[in-house]
């Protein structure tokens, strides 16, 4: 018999990125599982998306509707974030309010429900934040997890300006999400909790009794984004690809910083995908490096796009300094290339030494320094990249699908309930 489950995913999106491709990628795989019976709890400003995709009709969704709350927060928390991308902590701090009334809908719609025993088990999948509380937990004696949970990350000492240029003004009061309430409330009641990366598994409170489990949030659908069989030697100049939001945390100054005194680099192409705040200044500092021939700006791409412009390049250089899962990691492993990133934060979490080259966090000169070198290592050593690639792309389908996540998911909840 099919295990019930109530999967709640707040954020669940098949058409946008970030937590919202997460939620909708770990529900679609869930969906797919015969010996799953599952019931998806989702925002309705999800439900045009879900409408026009397939998994609206292999699943019983449920739209609980918080936006008498949700909007008016929501409108509050940009107008103190101030730039668009940045101040994420006053983002999640406003959200995380308006959730509460996200889980007090749901109660409205599942209260019988529950209570007649309709569900095995609760699983809260978004948001993955795990400064969250949930008021479920407290209203209902089914078995609940809550995960992937990541967050939380410290910003780096070794760049004190960091958290001043990311607009992170309210990083001082994040602790006070300790009195928010239900929060205590929910890790004395929940079953599990799933941490998607080590950092968040060891901000999970002392006085949690349930299982603990690891499983990074993020993953790959290779019906979408097939798995590369080998590393693409360069047909001309080697090329490196960059892919994220322009701005500070995600280091492109440092690879930028990096290719401005190494003749090989500059005989090199450095590829970047993404846009942000900070486009116009780190434009203005390629020019100012002489780096205009060897830079090229792409802005936003569809996935699939994204994917081909990956799969025809040589590297992935990511020198984030505060991230927290590192999607694009995976799916530049699963594009068949070495990546190039931060030994700190989620990325750690899905690279090793065998597939990729870790940098240690340190202060920006040293940084600057470790990343030139490691960039001209992969030019100068096809093979390195070869061995590299090839071991990323092996991972990548024996972790990293999101069947894969999906099976080890269900192995927890057979587990959990003894079955």
């Amino acid at each position: 018999m099919a295990l019930r489950i109530l999967l709640v995913a707040e954020a669940c999106n098949p058409e946008w990125t970030s937590v919202p491709l997460v939620g909708y990628n770990f529900a679609r795989a869930l969906v797919e599982r015969d010996d799953l019976k599952i019931t998806i709890a989702t925002h309705p400003r999800n439900r045009p998306a879900i409408e026009r995709d397939p998994i609206a009709g292999r699943a019983e969704f449920l739209f609980p509707d918080n936006d008498y709350i949700a909007g008016t927060l929501f409108r509050f928390a940009q107008l103190l974030r101030g730039d668009k991308g940045k101040g994420w902590t006053t983002n999640t701090a406003f959200s995380s309010i308006s959730y509460l009334f996200f889980e007090y809908e749901l109660s409205k719609l599942v209260k019988r429900r529950l209570r007649d025993g309709d569900f095995d088990l609760i699983h809260r999948i978004t948001p993955v934040t795990p400064t969250v509380g949930s008021p479920l937990a407290s209203w209902t004696d089914v078995p609940m997890i809550l995960g992937p949970l990541n967050g939380g990350l410290p910003w780096p000492p070794e760049f004190p300006n960091l958290r001043k240029q990311e607009n992170e003004f309210l990083v001082p009061l994040r602790k006070a999400y300790k009195l928010m309430p239900y929060y205590a409330a929910t890790y004395r009641r929940i079953r599990a909790a799933i941490s998607g990366s080590q950092h968040t598994a060891s901000e999970i409170p002392a006085s949690f009794r349930g299982e603990k489990y690891l499983l990074p949030e993020n993953g790959v659908d290779p019906a979408k984004f097939a798995i590369s069989d080998s590393w693409t030697p360069p047909s001309g100049k080697f090329r490196f690809v960059t892919v994220g939001r322009l701005v500070p945390y995600k280091g492109l100054w440092l690879t930028l910083s990096a290719m401005r005194d190494s003749e090989v680099l500059k005989g090199c192409e450095l590829v970047v995908i993404g846009d942000g705040p900070d486009r116009a200044k780190l434009e203005q500092a390629a020019r100012e490096y002489g780096l205009e021939g060897c830079v090229r700006w792409l802005g936003q791409l569809d996935q699939k796009t994204m994917s081909a412009e990956m799969r025809s390049s040589q590297c992935f250089v990511f020198p984030s300094l505060r991230e927290f899962g590192g999607g694009v990691v995976i799916e530049a492993m699963a594009c068949g290339l070495p990546s190039i990133i931060v030994d700190y934060g989620g990325p750690r979490d899905l690279i090793d030494a065998s597939s990729g080259i870790l940098l240690p966090m340190q202060s920006e000169g040293p940084m600057v320094v470790a990343l030139r070198e490691a960039m001209e290592r992969a030019v100068g050593d096809p093979d390195l990249c070869r061995r590299l690639a090839g071991n990323a792309a092996a991972r990548i389908r024996s972790e990293f699908t999101w069947d894969v996540k999906a099976g080890k998911l269900r192995e927890i909840y057979f587990h959990l309930l003894g079955k």
